[in-house]
């Protein structure tokens, strides 16, 4: 699939939030991570494809898709299967928290150095979506699908890199390296996790130095037959932004350069690297609370009210029998008199 088609599927799913198989998410929170950047906490109407189990954190992991965002969610949410990552960024630098990043789900696979239990649980998941390896076909480059992805000649949308058996690969836009950086950063700062990136893409030397990393790695460092990610100058502007150092500084610069230097290939990308354009598209509105919650709410004051009615019945009724007494020992009063009085006569 093409970049520009990419961008506008991507659109699609951030304003009906429907993944490829036809499945709608509830956009639960948005968080300004600032610079413009936001993450959207979206979920379907089930949560078994994570564990709901908080676990500490003293990793993050990068990952790539090789996918397209609607077709991404849809096989990081499958049903009863706790395969799944936190975070996904699109090509828009649009971020998606598919679940608590306190929580976790496996996505090393089995033969994970570390362990893929120890390692899922103690890292923090990110999925950015990007088709990845290409391969030549003629003067195109095609996906891993068999679909075209761009010709030869668009050089802004991939690198040319000789790893793992394949020799191209599929470039992050401008604005999901901004997104990609300032989510680690936040990450960063929320789980005391730091900006301690590994220093290659090859795997850990054994079990021991895995569970001991603390830092930034990514999936080819635990999987030696993974591919995500190499060190292309996608993901060294990434360490760049995280940690204000820019490692082999002409590789970057080039990079840059080749996407500026014809104007006609500029001017055809340009809404797929903009930042600016990403507002355009209507936000997905934040789901409101739910009845059961409301219905709690307005039962509180109710309840503190009902205690104090047997007081004031109380008050009411105490005069009534003061009074009555009162009446009666006057008449009695009279009457003796009067008895008196008569008696005193007859004598």
């Amino acid at each position: 699939m093409r970049p520009e088609s990419i961008k506008k599927k991507e659109d699609e799913f951030f304003k009906d939030l429907t993944n490829s198989a036809g499945v709608k998410y509830k956009l639960t929170a948005t968080t300004d991570i600032g610079g413009g950047i936001k993450i959207y906490s979206i979920r379907p109407d089930f949560n078994t494809y994570y564990y709901k189990t908080k676990t500490v954190k003293k990793s993050i992991c990068l990952h790539f898709t090789v996918g397209y965002i609607k077709s991404d969610v849809a096989s990081l949410s499958t049903k009863d299967n706790c395969v799944s990552v936190s975070y996904v960024v699109d090509r828009s630098g649009r971020i998606y928290e598919m679940f608590p990043d306190s929580e976790w789900s496996y996505h090393l696979g089995s033969s994970a150095i570390g362990g893929n239990g120890v390692m899922s649980k103690q890292s923090i998941g990110i999925e950015i979506s990007n088709y990845g390896p290409l391969k030549l076909s003629g003067e195109n480059l095609v996906d891993a699908y068999g679909n075209i992805y761009c010709k030869v000649s668009e050089e802004e949308f991939y690198s040319k890199q000789n790893y793992r058996g394949y020799d191209y690969y599929a470039s992050m836009t401008d604005s999901q390296i901004a997104a990609v950086s300032a989510l680690i950063k936040y990450l960063g700062r929320v789980h005391d996790i730091p900006m301690n990136f590994k220093s290659d893409d090859a795997p850990f030397a054994s079990n021991a130095e895995a569970t001991s990393f603390r830092g930034v790695f990514y999936h080819t460092n635990v999987r030696k037959d993974k591919f995500d990610w190499p060190f292309t100058p996608s993901l060294k502007a990434v360490i760049a932004k995280c940690s204000n150092e820019l490692p082999q500084k002409e590789e970057v610069a080039a990079d840059v350069t080749a996407a500026s230097s014809d104007v006609s290939k500029v001017d055809a990308v340009a809404p797929e690297l903009d930042v600016a354009e990403v507002p355009q598209v209507e936000e997905p509105k934040v789901e409101e609370k739910t009845v059961e919650e409301k219905t709690v709410i307005e039962e509180k004051p109710a309840e503190t009210a009902v205690p104090k009615e047997p007081e004031r019945k109380t008050q009411v009724k105490k005069p009534a029998p003061s009074s009555s007494k009162k009446a009666t020992s006057l008449l009695d009063i009279v009457l003796s008199l009067l008895a008196q009085l008569l008696g005193g006569k007859k004598k």
